[in-house]
């Protein structure tokens, strides 16, 4: 062991450097973060399930089904609901872990592959001991760290994403939900709406937006996209809706088991949005999930500390908001803080971002976002800004992103600062703000819009904020 760890310090000793650096720039992050005074449990609001019948939790990959609703999965079952389960990925692209538990420096993509059919057993076997059976558990097989991707850059069948894992554009996982799906957004839009559709759940659960994992978020704006598209089709169709926590360094507060604790939502993620939930686990039911957290073997030598983190007396859930598009009669298109609608009051935000929230953030404040603006124009226009923690820089670009949803499909609007690529738009600075203007008629005169917005500086993201769906009323 000892010969091994010493090549791989040899191999790998760069990026072990860049990891004890992140690691020292998520304690500083957590002291910028430090919820203080925590979020008390008493503002949290009791999860009822009475008059529930199917729940459905999905999760980006395999685990995060038990580290978020495990405690909800055994309350579900003792109430008369059925319970299933959508897992997004295998989660085989953890690098670290397929080295450590292959022993391998360099591993290929059958090791990534392996990784993955692990961690689908683990999580079957962990979801066993919570009394959820493998007829009840969907695995889509979709890559890991990859989702963003399918969103944003990989969204038609005929342009699929590759993985850099296991080196598919497609899942070659024995057990896969749908086998002939690529990797691409419309699949995966498509798989979750199929999900959807047959098994019409009353309550789903799924990722927060802020949580800074790419593949949460990245799946969190799938699902509300795929409950949003089913109900516009189907009004009938008004599942509850609650999101979950797991990858932030101010979340848990004090990492490691400590079941007799609670948990609380960050401070500054609760400040932007109280509207959260919790569900009182029994004390058996603590233990069971701790029994079921540990099922997850291949993730415990170097991931064990958070994942016991979430062993806790509740678990947390924050509900789920969308936004009303509002029109703008006064002010500068580029000034939203002028903005003005017709009855003379101001344009509120349709997204609230943290702020200072990591130590980049905080650092770099033309990269730190606080808020997206979006309304219409008197000329018929979507205008867009987002908002800067101070004045915008040409060293940081600004991103705009929109998915427009119209009666003929799904219209993708992707704007930026710089050089702007073919078929890409253009975003403006103006101060603290970075905007963009698209025709709502060119967009395809959608019915609701997603709306986000990032920074990057360096080659790397900076900030993002999370994407935010907003209804248009026709005027």
């Amino acid at each position: 062991m000892v010969e091994f760890l010493n090549k791989l310090l040899a191999k790998w000793g760069r990026v072990a450097l860049i990891i004890l650096f992140l690691a020292g720039i998520a304690t500083i992050t957590s002291q910028l973060s430090q919820p203080d005074p925590s979020v008390p449990v008493a503002n949290l609001k009791p999860i009822n399930l009475d008059g529930y019948h199917r729940l459905l939790i999905l999760a980006p990959h395999c685990d995060d089904e038990t580290l978020s609703s495990a405690g909800l999965i055994l309350a579900a079952q003792r109430a008369g609901i059925e319970v299933r389960v959508v897992i997004a990925t295998n989660g085989d692209g953890f690098l670290f872990a397929t080295i450590q538990d292959f022993q391998k420096i360099y591993p290929l993509p059958a090791d990534f592959i392996r990784m993955g059919e692990m961690r689908q057993q683990e999580s079957l076997k962990a979801l066993a001991i919570l009394g959820v059976k493998p007829d009840q558990v969907n695995f889509l097989s979709y890559p890991d760290r990859g989702t963003p991707a399918l969103w944003n850059d990989h969204w038609a069948v005929s342009n699929p994403y590759r993985s850099p894992y296991s080196g598919d554009t497609q899942s070659p996982y024995a057990i896969t939900y749908n086998p002939r799906s690529v990797y691409a957004g419309q699949d995966f839009l498509a798989d979750i709406t199929s999900i959807l559709e047959s098994y019409r759940p009353d309550l789903i659960v799924y990722p927060h937006p802020q949580d800074v994992h790419p593949d949460h978020w990245g799946l969190n704006v799938f699902t509300r996209l795929a409950i949003t598209l089913i109900h516009h089709n189907d009004p009938s169709f008004q599942p509850t809706q609650l999101t979950y926590l797991v990858h932030r360094p101010d979340f848990p507060e004090i990492k490691g088991l400590n079941p007799q604790a609670s948990l609380t939502p960050p401070s500054i993620i609760y400040s932007l949005s109280p509207d959260w939930y919790q569900l009182d686990l029994t004390s058996a039911d603590t233990s069971l999930k701790g029994q079921a957290v540990l099922a997850y073997r291949s993730q415990l030598p170097l991931l064990r500390n958070l994942l016991e983190s979430f062993v806790r007396a509740n678990e947390t859930f924050s509900a789920v908001h969308d936004a009303t598009l509002a029109t703008v009669a006064q002010g500068a298109i580029d000034n939203p803080s002028a903005w003005m609608n017709p009855s003379g009051q101001p344009v509120d935000p349709v997204q609230l971002d943290p702020v200072g929230d990591f130590a980049t953030r905080s650092f770099v404040p033309a990269g730190d976002l606080t808020a997206v603006y979006a309304a219409r124009d008197v000329q018929g226009n979507l205008q867009v800004c987002a908002q800067l923690r101070e004045g915008t820089i040409p060293e940081i670009t600004y991103f705009l992103r929109l998915k427009a949803l119209t009666n003929n499909g799904i219209v993708t609007y992707q704007s930026r600062t710089g050089n702007i690529p073919a078929g890409w738009h253009p975003v403006h600075r103006s101060g603290v703000y970075a905007c963009t203007t698209a025709s709502l008629n060119a967009l395809g005169n959608p019915w609701a819009v997603f709306v986000g917005a990032a920074t990057e500086g360096g080659g790397r993201i900076e900030d993002e904020s999370a994407w935010q769906m907003i209804y248009i009323n026709q005027p």
